[in-house]
């Protein structure tokens, strides 16, 4: 598991970014946030919800509805977005301290 990967959820189509810190891998859960294709989201605040592009398809990422996963939930790796680091880390800020 690396920080900034996203993979497809096993039972669904549903593609989430990996948010935990490396340091935590021996953990059995990972703490993820789904990629929601942008055309399917009307409303999204610029610094909660980074836009992002996997294989030329634009994604919105829901920092709002991050969760805790099971590692076993998570299916193939689709994409690195490791050169995003500094949005997403802005995002989970924004969503935890407002600022």
């Amino acid at each position: 598991m690396a920080r900034f990967h996203v993979y497809r959820l096993k039972q669904s189509e549903t593609l989430v970014i990996d948010l935990q810190a490396g340091l935590f891998d021996a953990l059995k859960t990972r703490i993820v946030a789904p990629l929601i294709p942008a055309p399917d989201i009307d409303h999204v605040m610029a610094g909660l919800n980074p836009r992002v592009t996997i294989n030329g398809e634009a994604y919105v990422v829901a920092i709002h509805l991050m969760a805790a996963i099971s590692v076993s939930e998570l299916g193939a790796l689709i994409g690195d977005l490791s050169h995003q680091r500094d949005k997403i880390v802005a995002a989970t800020d924004f969503a935890f301290q407002g600022f």
